[in-house]
């Protein structure tokens, strides 16, 4: 996870950065990944979607909005923002693949911009399936695992799920503060451990405070996803 969570600081990226991106990520409800020349969804994740529409059908209309900058200059593009049966639908666009991103508000810029290093990391991963593609999601599903990891970094979605302590030994954990280790043995303790939970475990605490410290634990390797999720 550190290798992907941008380096964060009290400086660089303040407590009220750290709210927002917390904040906007409960706000989000679905993630499609469409291949651009087929308009066809190759990758989905709902997170709290209940929309009745297929996903095909849902890409399809995407797909159409984005053509129409195409037409215009001459080559693939994609929209900004746009809303979709009440949603804030915010797409981006890499060398043949599309990510669109279905929220109940705007996204923050953070989430954004790890919005558009996914789906370039995608585009270079998938390469060899960007043109005349035979429509197989073999080689997405196989890779179903490294999609959602990233995903989950880039746009984080880490923060919505049950966190364990990393397994990695060569950490140094005399360099944490006494509040990381704090919240590192509620993690340890703990099943179902998500940050809404550690949060609400140390309410007697100042929220920014834990709420920056889980950050850094994550950037720094400390904990991650747990594996059953």
């Amino acid at each position: 996870m550190s290798d992907t969570i941008r380096t964060i600081d009290k400086g660089y990226m303040p407590y009220n950065t750290l709210r927002a991106i917390y904040q906007t990520v409960f706000m989000i409800h679905k993630v499609l990944i469409v291949h651009h020349e087929t308009s066809l969804p190759v990758y989905e994740k709902d997170i709290e979607f209940s929309g009745q529409y297929d996903s095909a059908i849902i890409s399809g209309i995407l797909q159409a909005i984005s053509s129409i900058g195409q037409e215009m200059i001459g080559r693939p593009t994609g929209f900004k923002k746009l809303m979709f049966h009440g949603f804030v639908v915010t797409g981006a666009y890499f060398e043949g693949f599309s990510i669109y991103v279905f929220s109940e508000t705007e996204l923050v810029k953070e989430i954004e911009l790890g919005m558009q290093d996914l789906i370039k990391w995608f585009s270079i991963t998938f390469s060899s399936q960007k043109n005349n593609w035979d429509g197989s999601l073999d080689l997405f599903k196989i890779s179903k695992s490294i999609i959602k990891s990233k995903m989950s970094q880039n746009l984080y979605l880490w923060l919505l799920y049950p966190l364990q302590s990393s397994k990695n030994q060569n950490l140094d954990i005399s360099s944490l503060s006494g509040t990381s280790n704090d919240i590192l043995e509620c993690v340890k303790l703990g099943k179902k451990c998500t940050t809404a939970r550690i949060i609400d475990y140390f309410r007697n605490r100042n929220e920014d405070e834990i709420l920056f410290e889980i950050f850094n634990l994550a950037i720094n390797g400390f904990i991650e996803i747990s594996n059953d999720d």
